[in-house]
């Protein structure tokens, strides 16, 4: 059903072009409808850390600390409403999702892993990691799922973003976080 869906929008249903983290030889693997593939709550092997989170600067941008210093991490796959932007006006729903990111990210330690999909880091200096909580969900999964932020893809796929895109519009079905009408009805410069 959800296949049919996903062709009916015109979305890709899955990237065996790309490996997923975890997963081998393209090998995306099957799941039922409504449960997680299993790499969104387990951080993959190869995965770095657990590093200190040191400051959660909004709802897509963290500072981690590293043994060789403080690195600016920027979440793969996702996009949160401006709310910190010196040369941007807030936007809906971007201090909720600054806060909710705050909530699940201060006072932990993540796990970090790059995409070899992606530049290793961003124009900005910032370097561009899937994003695991203490508890193994994948933050930048949570995000999505519960409304927080869009679906982004910069340049080219990268391997969760079939997931992803599942999340934001499971999220939007929903009506969840700025995709309710009482807040942006997901339009964020709104």
């Amino acid at each position: 059903m959800a296949v049919g869906a996903w062709f009916a929008l015109g979305q890709p249903t899955s990237l065996t072009d790309v490996d997923r983290p975890g997963t081998s030889d393209g090998d995306i693997g099957s799941v039922s409808a409504g449960s997680p593939t299993p790499d969104l709550v387990t951080p993959p092997a190869d995965a770095e850390g657990p590093f200190p989170v040191v400051r959660v600067v909004d709802g897509d941008t963290l500072i981690v600390a590293r043994p060789e210093g403080e690195t600016r991490v920027r979440v793969i796959g996702i996009d949160t409403p401006e709310s910190v932007a010196p040369d941007q006006p807030v936007e809906c729903f971007g201090p909720e999702a600054a806060q909710r990111a705050e909530q699940l990210l201060a006072g932990t330690s993540v796990m970090l892993r790059g995409d070899p999909t992606q530049d290793r880091v961003d124009r900005y200096g910032r370097e561009l990691d899937y994003v695991w909580l203490p508890d193994g969900r994948l933050f930048n999964h949570v995000m999505l799922t519960e409304g927080y932020a869009l679906e982004y893809t910069f340049a080219a796929p990268y391997a969760y973003q079939s997931d992803f895109r599942d999340a934001e519009q499971l999220a939007a079905q929903g009506a969840a976080g700025l995709w309710s009408p009482t807040t942006c009805g997901g339009d964020v410069a709104a």
